[in-house]
């Protein structure tokens, strides 16, 4: 592999000169810079990108940390901020944490020692403390998940509203027994809006609250199916229930088939957002979408905006509109 030493000596330079024609430099005369791309072509020299970059003070990278790219829900935000960093020259860094808090802080590292330019929060298990530190040093922005009590700068959706709608469109369809199903962490900001979503709407409306805040768990299918499971040993009687993401929905459905019941005649679920698993199994189900492209695209606009040192397009603190998609899950008309 050729070095910039044998490129200046081979065009009679200095190492100085090769590297301002590299950089494109104007102090350079044309015979000079002709001479010197002509070694650079004889000898295949290759610029380190990592030095030019550390010599222009930025990275042009920046990190996605989130739990794991398995969730299909983390895909779509993922999309949404690689186009907005495609579109500035800029490539990203995606780091899976599961939710590890050493592993984060590994990760970590490298927006401490400047290796990336910015950081994009999908999931984190920093404390407010460390992200208002981050973001009082370094260009930073939270989607979907958020700490609600910090400065740093979040786009998400009203997790709240979103579930009283889900359980508005159970309660109106006649259930009056409704459990609610949530597996995964228990910190984070929509798990705690939607169960409270939950509890308020029942208290509201006097119905008995079958469910209690759930216990961490492991996240997937397998534990949602328990868990209704589990459910409805202890309150046969339910006839409809709240799940905190497709997937989850999806554990549900299959436990109540187990147990003979069909959705949506015997029972009904809704799910949360509008993933895969929302459409391609039978019944399909009720959903929200959270717009989480455009979510994704949002966040990285403003961190764009953030590293260059321009100003914000809109609202740091944002929560956007949401869709509900009603499906076969909670039609009573379905079959």
């Amino acid at each position: 592999m050729s070095t910039i030493e044998q490129v200046a000596l081979l065009a009679k330079v200095s190492v100085a000169t090769v590297s301002r024609v590299v950089n494109n430099s104007a102090y350079v005369s044309e015979a000079t810079r002709e001479r010197v791309e002509q070694a650079i072509k004889k000898l295949n020299y290759q610029p380190n990108a990592l030095g030019k970059l550390l010599r222009k003070e930025t990275t042009s990278m920046v990190l996605i940390l989130l739990h794991s790219v398995d969730n299909p829900f983390f895909a779509t935000i993922v999309q949404g901020i690689e186009k907005v960093a495609h579109e500035n020259d800029y490539n990203v860094l995606i780091c899976n944490t599961y939710g590890d808090t050493e592993r984060e802080q590994h990760y970590l590292k490298m927006l401490r020692n400047h290796l990336v330019d910015g950081v994009v929060f999908i999931s984190n298990t920093c404390t407010s403390d460390e992200i208002n530190y981050l973001n009082a040093t370094f260009p930073v922005v939270q989607v979907v998940e958020y700490l609600t009590d910090i400065d740093a700068a979040h786009y998400s959706i009203d997790f709240y509203q979103a579930g009283r709608d889900l359980m508005d469109i159970l309660y109106k369809n006649g259930h009056r027994s409704i459990g609610f199903v949530h597996t995964g962490s228990t910190e984070i900001v929509s798990s705690k809006e939607k169960f409270r979503a939950y509890k308020d709407f029942m208290k509201e409306r006097r119905l008995p609250l079958i469910t209690n805040y759930p216990d961490e768990c492991l996240f997937g299918y397998a534990n949602a199916k328990k868990i209704a499971g589990d459910l409805l040993d202890k309150h046969p009687k339910t006839t409809a229930f709240f799940a905190t993401s497709d997937l989850l929905a999806c554990g549900i459905i299959d436990e109540l088939n187990f147990r003979g019941k069909s959705v949506p005649k015997d029972a009904m679920v809704v799910g949360f957002d509008n993933t895969s698993y929302a459409y391609v199994g039978k019944p399909n189900i009720t959903s929200v979408e959270l717009n989480s492209f455009q979510l994704g695209a949002m966040a990285m606009e403003y961190l764009m905006s953030k590293i260059k040192n321009k100003p914000v397009a809109h609202n740091n603190k944002c929560l956007i509109p949401y869709q509900i998609i009603e499906r076969e899950s909670t039609k009573k008309d379905s079959r």
